[in-house]
Order: C-alpha cells, then sequence, then structure tokens
C-alpha cells in the first residue's frame, strides 16, 4: 500500500518486497520487506531481525544474511556487529505517555539508529510532525493507525503486527491507538538528531575536574 501524496509506504511482510530512498535524498538506503537472502557489499551495513522478532541484529559488509521480516542497508556506515533482545522493558520517556528503548543508539551524531517504542493504550506517540530524513519502521505488536496528511486532508491506515512502514522525508504523520493493548513500533532512523558529541556525553557530563 503506497501514498504516493505524501510519501508513505506500507507492506505486509508476508510479500517479499524491496524500496530504495530517493537519488535525491543525502542518505542511501534500501529496505527488504518479507523473505530475502542479501549479500550487504564492503563498506554498507544492514539492520534487520531473527525470524521469531526476538532479536535485531546490525552486521557490517561483507556479510550474507537471510531475512523473514525487514532488513534495511545503509550505504556507507559500518558500525560493530551487535545484537539485542527485543523482549523487556522500555527505558526511556517519550511525549504522551510513550516511552523508548534504544536497542542500537547512534555512535556519534547524525548516525543511524534503531529504537523500539512503546505507544500505551488509548495514546498518540506525538503531534502531527515530519522527520527530515526517512524513517523505516516495523510493527512488532499491539493495533493503532497511523495517520498521515496535512489539515484535513488526512489519510487514516490500520497498522498491524507484521507491517512494515516507510516515511520518506517531511512526510507529516503519527501513530495512535484505540485499544487497551499498546502498539509496539521498530523504528529505524536513517539519520538521527541526537548522539555522542565531543563534549556532551555521559562520561564527560558525569566528570567534575578538580
Amino acid at each position: 500500500m503506497t501514498n504516493n501524496l505524501f510519501g508513505v509506504h506500507y507492506f505486509p511482510t508476508d510479500v517479499p518486497a524491496t524500496f530504495e530512498s530517493r537519488p535525491g535524498e543525502l542518505y542511501h538506503y534500501k529496505a527488504y520487506i518479507g523473505s530475502h537472502r542479501l549479500e550487504v557489499a564492503q563498506g554498507d551495513c544492514v539492520y534487520f531481525f531473527n525470524e521469531s522478532l526476538d532479536t535485531a541484529f546490525v552486521k557490517r559488509g561483507p556479510c550474507t544474511i537471510e531475512t523473514a521480516h525487514l532488513a534495511t542497508v545503509i550505504r556507507g556506515y559500518m558500525p560493530p556487529d551487535a545484537s539485542c533482545s527485543l523482549s523487556g522493558v522500555t527505558t526511556l520517556p517519550y511525549i504522551n505517555g510513550c516511552s523508548t528503548r534504544q536497542l542500537f543508539p547512534p555512535i556519534r551524531l547524525g548516525d543511524p539508529t534503531l529504537q523500539l517504542l512503546k505507544i500505551p493504550p488509548f495514546s498518540k506517540e506525538q503531534d502531527h510532525h515530519i522527520h527530515s530524513t526517512s524513517r523505516v519502521v516495523l510493527i512488532l505488536s499491539g493495533k493503532g493507525k497511523s495517520i498521515v496528511g496535512v489539515a484535513d486532508k488526512n489519510i487514516t491506515t490500520a497498522l498491524t503486527p507484521g507491517m512494515a512502514c516507510i516515511f520518506e522525508p517531511m512526510a507529516p504523520h503519527h501513530f495512535e491507538t484505540h485499544t487497551e493493548e499498546p502498539l509496539i513500533a521498530l523504528p529505524l532512523h536513517i539519520f538521527s538528531s541526537i548522539g555522542a558529541i565531543e563534549k556532551n556525553h555521559p562520561m564527560f557530563n558525569g566528570t567534575v575536574q578538580v
């Protein structure tokens, strides 16, 4: 399902598909939805999940991976190989009662980051907003709605477990829940606006010179 008017795309993960960033974007990525076997080149990395959806991974190329849900290859970024459990509680507060956990935090300012976002029942994760770079999202559990558009020209799409959502830069949107079950989403920020700055990080701020 595609909303070309606002640059938002929805995919069921039981049907293989791909989506590549537009030529004019600042950062190049390609998302592989559903079952794929990927050869990741030297100089690139891939974010993906195991088949049972209980662990997230990031691997730097060259490597070969198999994915059953969603994998995103980012060109020109090579973080260390890592894995992270998707179980456990969220650890950072967010807007409107929501919360998040940094599965793979940005290593430096602007680096990609994979988050686990929890939207509680009968809430929304933000007011209507945009991002300057793309988001590639997997819905892990729960149900909700994605509202996309401007003013009274909004399009609502149901969010269900296993759905992949891609938001191109500047797509106006927000997520809502309307049941007693929280919505758990896994957004990959192709670019992040926060990170580790030379003189603004936990080690520096936690050190007092004497």
